[in-house]
């Protein structure tokens, strides 16, 4: 005899088998399986374009992201070379606004010191041996007026400056021979000057016979006895004319006009 355990699953299985037996309509047909075939085949080429697609979309992407991402780092070095460059400026602007500060407190200080010094020069030179005064003067006069032109660089009034006190340094160290007229013994005359850089001015009259000497203190040409010939020596040497050699000359202090009881 079977345990009642058995029993009930034999009873469980004829059952199932007469349900199965008995519905007909859940055994599938040829047709229906085809039908789902044919949409399962379908769905998949539909999802396989759809992954294909986005496989290409995708590689699209994937480039386009490298050429941002290079172009990104392209855009960095250039912040940072524009930034360099940034500061690079801001730093010479800072250095020009230095020095722009700086040739102004320059100018403050040397621009009054150029002014004395051209008017001590003027002073000089009206106390200087009466010599190319035109030339003289009229150099003065240009540099008065560069000094006095407000957009005249400070360099441009300094450099005119020092030049000009240059050219009045050389006339000392010079021996120079001219021709003038001076009022002389009461007359007009035709003479030749003779000057020993700043040492001396003389006159000559045209026989070589009288020499005058200007006299600062007084300020005009006295008669100078005696020496006459060593003088017109002397402006030949200067003039070329004569082979160089020792020649005395009164260069000392001019001696004091005879007083005629």
């Amino acid at each position: 005899m079977k345990p009642p355990r058995q029993i009930a699953v034999v009873l469980f299985s004829a059952c199932l088998l007469l349900a199965l037996a008995g519905d007909t309509s859940a055994v599938p047909t040829a047709a229906t399986v085809e039908r789902e075939a044919r949409q399962t085949v379908d769905t998949q080429r539909q999802s396989q374009k759809i992954v294909d697609a986005w496989s290409v979309q995708r590689g699209q992407l994937a480039d386009r992201a490298e050429a941002l991402q290079k172009e990104l780092k392209l855009l960095e070095r250039q912040r940072q070379k524009a930034e360099a460059y940034l500061a690079s400026q801001q730093a010479k602007v800072a250095e020009l606004q230095r020095r722009l500060a700086e040739i102004a407190r320059i100018r403050e200080g040397l621009e009054p010191l150029l002014d004395q010094t051209l008017a001590r020069l003027q002073d000089f030179v009206a106390a200087d041996l009466p010599f190319l005064s035109a030339e003289r003067a009229q150099r003065l006069a240009d540099l008065k007026g560069v000094l006095d032109d407000y957009d005249a660089s400070l360099s441009k009034k300094t450099r005119r400056l020092l030049e000009a006190l240059a050219i009045e340094a050389r006339y000392g160290a010079r021996v120079a021979v001219s021709e003038a007229e001076l009022e002389l013994d009461g007359g007009t005359r035709r003479v030749k000057l003779l000057r020993l850089g700043r040492l001396g001015l003389f006159a000559l009259d045209s026989q070589g016979r009288k020499a005058w000497r200007y006299d600062p203190a007084s300020k005009k040409f006295v008669a100078l006895d005696g020496h006459a010939r060593e003088l017109n020596q002397a402006a030949e040497i200067a003039q070329r004319r004569r082979v160089v050699s020792l020649v005395e000359l009164p260069v000392g202090k001019a001696p004091a006009p005879e007083v005629k009881p």
